[in-house]
């Protein structure tokens, strides 16, 4: 270990790092190796009086909803945030939310500690070396290249500036610490760390692929576009999609989250794809071809967006912001072609505005295809059994109550199917993201807290199930106060599950689902913990009540039981056929 005498402290380091990201909370539950680094930290909410140097302020919350912390303050405003687990089993409960971080290209920062290397082969509590749980090389394989060892003064700095360059690409980072190396000086004055600025577009490259897309469109092709979710991070990405469908004549469809790029009053727009797709978008998605050009606005190549599928159209134009993006194969979508296929890797507001602005000055030549219709369903669904909530109407009286400023998410259930399905279009007063390619049950009430503390004036929602609720009820009582809304569909099973395996397993005896929930009192569990909380009454008489005493009672959370008839099936789901 060094002996500088001079300079930061590993701790002073870390703070400035965190100070030039914009990390204002981190979130986890103390102990072990973590006690040296909280007792830096004010709590949150403030307690007392900031110190004359504020740093970031701790939020105790168990590991497992922390983890998924900062990727709400990320969806909601862009904002960085910090989770952190002692050694142990306390780090696996924190990864699950690193796992959903990666898979969506989230930045976010997970830090844990070491065991000290003086205890090696003692049989330490939690042990973190080779001996022990391995730590370092457990999340090292999750996440290569995005794990920093922290151990060493004189590296420190180092480190933390190649993390930093990580989480430029929006790529969580975990920061593993050695509390003691922490404590000793770095011998540098002063942390070389600045605040996370977006990729700089390249204005010759920029030229050359819209004249590249203009050449294919003018062949008369008909363009489809698909929007994918990092729109949602691209400012006035709906007004600009909808000039862009204008421009080019051309249907659009999006992802579960590219939803948040696109205006409900497009009438282009044609819906979700794939999982809670709608009837008009699957009949367009699978209509490609050959003959067409697709447009994929930040690339979504997951499952749940195009069912384990290539793109399907004869020339295939990618652009996305993320020089090595989930899903990629050495820096590329091309693998997901069929045919014809080009990338363009620049800010995604930047090519949307040089997209509109240079197709505007000489209009494509393209096939242009008629508007979407106004109802973008045209199969029937049947209505519940007796004694539940009709979820299409439930889903269609809440896209008409929604404050402007409201952030939602679906968590593991119906929800994040049905959702989609019935409200067709994006909300023009709500953004709703569902962190669904790592599908970690209970992730809601973590996204949710992140959201809020990223964003303390807005309105925050989130949708969980019967089974999801089990994940994080342990810690309602934390967001007790953080005016939250949170309803919770009481089916009695894990519901995505039963609805699936009349498919894969047609005539299973339902016995051998093993679906079953034991139910509990959801309201009960909630008031004790702080919240208050209603039965949403089937004829949904009172939802205008709730809603009405939501936003009348800030600083109070609310919990609603919905009864749910799982045998109402509503949106589809296309990963059935492949299990």
């Amino acid at each position: 270990m060094s002996t500088a005498t001079s300079g930061l402290t590993g701790y002073e380091a870390l703070f400035d790092a965190f100070t030039a990201w914009g990390i204002t909370t981190c979130t986890g539950v103390t102990g072990g190796g973590l006690l040296h680094l909280l007792r830096h930290m004010e709590p949150y909410p403030r307690e007392v009086e900031p110190s004359s140097k504020e740093g970031p302020r701790f939020f105790s919350l168990g590991e497992y909803a922390a983890g998924f912390v900062p990727l709400g303050s990320y969806l909601a405003t862009g904002a960085l945030g910090c989770c952190v687990a002692t050694t142990g089993a306390a780090t696996k409960l924190l990864s699950c939310g690193l796992s959903d971080a990666k898979l969506h290209d989230i930045p976010a920062v997970f830090l844990v500690p070491l065991a000290s290397a003086t205890s090696h082969g003692l049989c330490p509590l939690q042990d973190t070396s080779v001996h022990g749980n391995n730590i370092v090389d457990q999340l090292e394989a999750e996440l290569p290249g995005g794990v920093f060892l922290l151990d060493e003064p004189s590296t420190l700095v180092p480190l933390l500036r190649q993390a930093q360059q990580r989480l430029q690409r929006s790529k969580p980072v975990v920061l593993v610490i050695e509390p003691m190396a922490l404590n000793q000086h770095t011998g540098v004055e002063s942390g070389p760390f600045s605040a996370l600025h977006p990729l700089a577009p390249d204005a010759t490259r920029m030229r050359e692929f819209v004249e590249t897309f203009r050449d294919a469109v003018d062949e008369g092709r008909r363009v489809v576009i698909l929007a994918g979710e990092e729109l949602a991070r691209v400012p006035r990405a709906g007004r600009l999609t909808t000039q862009l469908c204008e421009l080019l004549g051309a249907p659009i469809v999006w992802s579960i989250n590219g939803a948040n790029g696109v205006e409900r009053q497009n009438p282009m727009g044609h819906g979700y794809i794939s999982f809670g797709g709608n009837d008009a978008a699957m009949a367009l998605w699978s209509s490609l071809g050959e003959e067409d050009i697709l447009l994929v606005l930040g690339a979504c190549p997951d499952e749940y967006t195009v069912n384990l599928q290539p793109y399907n159209a004869g020339k295939t134009f990618v652009i996305t912001s993320l020089e090595d993006g989930y899903g990629q194969a050495n820096g590329s979508f091309a693998h997901r072609a069929r045919h014809a296929f080009l990338q363009w890797v620049t800010p995604l507001d930047s090519a949307l505005h040089a997209l509109v602005e240079q197709l505007a000055v000489r209009p494509p030549r393209s096939q242009r295809a008629r508007p979407a219709p106004a109802d973008l369903n045209d199969q029937p669904r049947q209505p519940p059994r007796p004694g539940h909530v009709d979820m299409r109407q439930f889903f269609s009286r809440l896209d008409r109550l929604w404050a402007p400023g409201t952030i939602g998410f679906d968590d593991v259930c119906l929800s994040y199917k049905d959702r989609q399905y019935i409200t067709q279009r994006p909300n023009p007063n709500a953004r709703f993201f569902s962190l669904y390619r790592g599908s970690a049950m209970g992730n809601v009430l973590g996204l949710c807290i992140g959201a809020r503390q990223a964003s303390p004036e807005g309105h925050v929602v989130g949708f969980t199930g019967d089974g999801c609720f089990r994940l994080f009820a342990g810690c309602l009582s934390e967001a007790s106060t953080l005016d939250l809304l949170l309803f919770v569909l009481d089916n009695g099973n894990y519901g995505i599950v039963e609805q699936v395996l009349p498919v894969t397993h047609p005539g299973l005896a339902p016995h051998r689902h093993h679906t079953a929930v034991t139910r509990m009192g959801y309201g009960d569990v909630a008031r004790a913990c702080g919240w208050m909380a209603f039965d949403l009454k089937q004829d949904l008489s009172n939802l205008d009540a709730i809603m009405g005493f939501h936003r009348a009672r800030p600083g109070q959370s609310i919990l609603v039981t919905v009864p749910v008839d799982t045998d109402q099936v509503l949106g589809p789901n296309p990963r059935a056929n492949n299990l």
